[in-house]
């Protein structure tokens, strides 16, 4: 007698519910392995931060083989439910970070606004006569006039989930007369802020593109990873540019919601 599709829909329900595989299925094995770790994600057995059994045992448990697992885990990680850390084994990812738009946040906000914890730990802090032209262009600075690079790391949850370089013009980081350790784990615009700049609005553009070499190593992926690319200028009220940034994020870790309307009179 054939099967409705209702109906292998309600076998597969029972096999994931009593934890088994079918070897008759036309699904391979590991396929519906990495359902099943799926479905327990989504269902809430498999809780984010959660270490996964290990490759022989979920071998031992499900009866198939560490291949089978492996394959599983794999594109589970592809899709960016799993991470691996070595010498901790495979765990749930935790959500990606959410931007919320539109609002000028720092890292350290945005990352609490979604609900998770901030860190960022300095890369490095130099001094530069040169930099890039389109940072003097959006800082109006002259040829020769220096400004402080700074680069950090992005963590939410303490998961690496980017870097961000800023750039400010050094007359006034003199003014701000903080110490670089405070850039360690401190929101930079609250520092620029309690410096006596009042910060305002931001010109912001969003790219796509493919880390490589030092980025990459720097951001713990391989080459040609996605990545978003957000370069932005800051301003105060009186209109007067006071950093450029660029914040980039691992394209798995991170997603934009933004709220659209439609104008009435269209």
């Amino acid at each position: 007698m054939k099967t409705t599709r209702v109906e292998e829909k309600q076998s597969l329900a029972n096999r994931e519910a009593s934890n088994e595989l079918d070897d008759n299925n036309h699904i391979p094995l590991y396929i519906q392995l990495s359902n099943l770790i799926r479905a327990h994600i989504s269902s809430g057995k498999l809780r984010k931060g959660d270490i996964v059994q290990s490759e022989k045992m979920l071998g031992e448990t499900y009866g198939v083989s560490r291949i089978t697992v492996r394959n599983a885990l794999a594109l589970l990680v592809d899709d960016g439910l799993l991470y691996r850390k070595r010498g901790r084994g495979t765990s749930v990812r935790h959500a990606k970070l959410m931007r919320q738009s539109p609002g000028l946040l720092g890292i350290h906000e945005e990352i609490r606004a979604s609900g998770r914890t901030p860190e960022t730990k300095l890369f490095s802090f130099t001094t530069t006569p040169n930099p890039p032209l389109e940072v003097r262009n959006a800082l109006e600075i002259k040829p020769n006039q220096k400004v402080v690079e700074i680069e950090r790391e992005i963590y939410a949850d303490s998961e690496l989930v980017g870097m961000t370089i800023s750039f400010i013009p050094l007359p006034i980081w003199q003014k701000l007369a903080i110490n670089i350790e405070e850039l360690e784990n401190h929101s930079l615009y609250h520092l620029l802020e309690q410096g006596g700049f009042k910060l305002h609005e931001a010109e912001e553009t969003i790219e796509v593109m493919a880390a490589s070499g030092k980025l990459a190593k720097k951001i713990r992926v391989r080459n040609g990873f996605p990545v978003f690319s957000l370069k932005r200028t800051v301003f105060t009220k009186d209109g007067f540019p006071i950093e450029r940034g660029e914040n980039i994020f691992r394209a798995d870790r991170y997603a934009f919601k933004i709220h659209h309307w439609r104008p009435i009179n269209l």
